[in-house]
């Protein structure tokens, strides 16, 4: 067990251990929610090509997470409008090639307003202990769970190990994120997971916080702390991906979806759409 420093292409490459693979909350979300086979796909250490997830959105909300917690060092501002040129397209995935965060002149401004939003919000906020206050930004924790090698990234890790605070971006409503979001992203299993390795490196039972930023103007900022039922799925999803993946290593085989014929079965809402533009016809 250990608090590593790690570059993000390091961590992200899972530069741990020689001759170990390590599970991380977002290859556990895999295995809960496709199969061993899609986790092996994606994974640095047993894929020779992995499966990356890139994408413009997901590049803006890496560069707020540099922004206010720290890295720009890794983010490449790119002189253009769009990336509809070929040379735009080149430069932005030469930007990846190299381990950067391409971003788009106008999106850079855009995310610069974005922090200065969030940080304006920060000062009328009043939780305890302070949001991104008295700790370290992308801490690297290690800890063996089950006969796993684990690893997490966090956002910020207070000093007095008292929370964890979690930036995301985000165009949903907080309703929405709350009630969908958090369970089709993995962010519950992510939040139980990295408490986890929390206690077992320091002992300590930590709070984990959201902070929500909306993608669009005005930025309004929403903190959601993760409640005891929403840990408590997570740790059942975490026990079961630390079970499969201990046993995937172990046999070497990575199994993917039952292979049986699905029955597509014909949900409520289609069937009443298809009533009522009938309906609507017959009137």
């Amino acid at each position: 067990m250990s608090v590593l420093e790690l570059t993000p292409e390091q961590y992200h490459s899972d530069a741990i251990e020689r001759g170990r693979p390590s599970l991380s909350s977002s290859i556990a979300h895999v295995i809960c929610t496709q199969s061993p086979a899609h986790a092996r796909a994606k994974h640095p250490r047993l894929s020779p090509q992995p499966v990356t997830a890139e994408s413009d959105a997901f590049d803006l909300g890496t560069v707020c997470h540099a922004l206010l917690l720290g890295g720009l060092d890794a983010v490449q501002v790119l002189d253009f409008d769009s990336y509809r040129t070929k040379d735009a397209r080149a430069a932005r995935d030469q930007a990846r090639a190299n381990g950067m965060t391409p971003i788009l002149a106008a999106k850079w401004l855009d995310a610069q307003t974005m922090i200065d939003r969030v940080r304006e919000q920060l000062n009328g906020i009043t939780v305890d202990p302070p949001l991104f206050e008295n700790g370290e930004p992308e801490v690297t924790l290690t800890w063996e769970e089950a006969g796993v090698l684990c690893r997490a990234r966090l956002d910020w890790l207070h000093t007095d190990v008292a929370a964890v605070d979690d930036l995301k971006t985000s165009s949903s409503p907080p309703d929405m994120w709350e009630r969908k979001r958090i369970y089709e992203h993995g962010y519950d299993l992510r939040a139980a997971f990295y408490l986890r390795g929390v206690k077992a490196l320091t002992g300590a039972s930590a709070a984990f916080r959201w902070l929500v930023v909306e993608k669009e103007p005005p930025h309004v900022v929403t903190v959601v702390t993760a409640g005891a039922d929403v840990l408590a799925l997570g740790d059942a999803k975490v026990e079961y991906a630390l079970r499969v993946w201990r046993d995937c290593l172990a046999s070497g085989v990575w199994p993917a979806y039952r292979p049986a014929v699905r029955v597509a079965e014909l949900p409520a809402w289609e069937e009443q759409r298809w009533l009522e533009k009938m309906a609507r016809e017959a009137a």
